[in-house]
């Protein structure tokens, strides 16, 4: 098949969103599929060196400036036709999903497109005068879903919030992203012991993930503050950037604990993975997951995760096997509590650690995620 991947975010901005487009691209063309990518273009000087991506020009988000907003304008456009596309399939309602919908409608070919954002939970990044209200954004997304020919959510959680949006529940299907589990069976190369001057009896929380308000990282470290005060080996590592970083430092500085609570900024996810592996324990608060592909990457690493049950999240450790600890609602005792059990209790720690790997192998692996994707395009292409 020839396939058309339309999104408003991709490389080297560093997402879940990104992560999932990538692995998709790479797994689909082992399987003998063309792929390509329409993204926006973030800079000048930024090469790409992956083929069959076409890339449009952006402006800066003026209010979150690692986002970009792409301008569906350019000669590539012209050259889609050529491509002989068998389905399109946008990541976003947004401008390159506009441009998806768009070209499905005048080359008469199968809309597919996924649910990845939680984008109520979002409406805080534009100002009061544009924010629109969750009622309108509610609408804008079922008013999406509705053009697409079919809707993949990554959970049964989100799947549910799209039909009381009013979606057609035979309209949508749950297919989670994949990791790819062979990447974390590699050698570690970044020593994060080493880089940080952690000593080897220390113990190393872990976050990955965007430092915006909605992920809750002043909620993780407040928690790290009340287990200081009962267990001083452990070091909090916080890897990711955004608008919250200034502040979030600033708290740390407060607590002083600028000795323990070490921001690695953004990393490659070669590094990111690294971390994973040395980690002791992944937590994590963030109430706007539709998944949460940062706590499948945890597990499949075998690093135990302790996290808010909340949307994807839910879906993924309420399973009973699933090698974490859900925490239901936003309790810095209970969340401090949990961990602390967790890295005391080694039997406990060691059986976390193993139904982990077993869990994201046998159900979230990217050669089964792919394989449902493929099934979906098929289905509709045969209609």
């Amino acid at each position: 098949m020839n396939i058309g991947i339309f999104s408003d975010v991709y490389f080297p901005q560093k997402n879940g969103v990104s992560t999932a487009i990538k692995l998709y691209k790479e797994e689909m063309e082992k399987l003998g599929h063309n792929v390509f990518l329409f993204v926006p273009k973030y800079s000048k000087n930024y090469k790409r060196n992956e083929k069959n991506v076409f890339e449009f020009p952006a402006i800066k988000f003026l209010f979150e400036k690692e986002q970009r907003i792409a301008l569906p304008i350019s000669t590539d456009i012209f050259k889609i036709k050529k491509l002989n596309l068998d389905i399109i399939h946008s990541q976003d309602p947004f401008s390159m999903g506009i441009l998806a919908e768009f070209l499905s409608r005048i080359l008469k070919i199968k809309h597919v497109g996924t649910h990845h954002t939680m984008y109520e939970y979002y409406r805080n990044y534009l100002p009061l005068i544009i924010r629109p209200t969750l009622k309108q954004t509610q609408k804008m997304i079922k008013n999406w879903c509705l053009k697409l020919d079919k809707v993949i959510s990554p959970t049964n959680n989100i799947k549910n919030l799209l039909v009381s949006y009013g979606v057609p529940e035979e309209h949508v299907v749950v297919i989670p992203t994949g990791i790819d589990v062979n990447k974390f069976n590699k050698p570690i190369e970044w020593n994060i012991k080493e880089e940080y001057n952690i000593k080897p009896n220390e113990k190393i929380l872990l976050f990955v993930g965007r430092l915006g308000p909605e992920k809750n990282v002043d909620f993780l470290i407040n928690v790290f503050h009340k287990i200081f005060q009962e267990e001083k080996n452990i070091k909090f590592i916080i890897i990711g950037d955004g608008t919250e970083r200034h502040k979030l430092e600033e708290i740390v500085i407060e607590y002083s604990l600028q000795k323990n609570i070490i921001f690695a900024g953004a990393q490659p996810r070669e590094k990111v993975i690294d971390a994973y592996k040395q980690a002791d324990l992944f937590i994590f608060a963030s109430y706007t997951e539709t998944q949460g592909l940062v706590i499948l990457e945890s597990m499949a690493a075998g690093t135990p995760v302790v996290a808010l049950g909340k949307m994807g999240v839910y879906d993924l450790l309420n399973h009973e096997n699933a090698g974490g600890i859900m925490i239901r609602e936003l309790n810095e005792n209970d969340f401090a509590h949990e961990i602390l059990r967790v890295l005391k209790n080694e039997e406990l720690y060691n059986k976390l650690s193993k139904n982990a790997i077993n869990f994201v192998k046998e159900n979230y692996s990217i050669e089964i995620s792919v394989q449902k994707v493929l099934e979906v395009y098929k289905n509709l292409l045969n209609k």
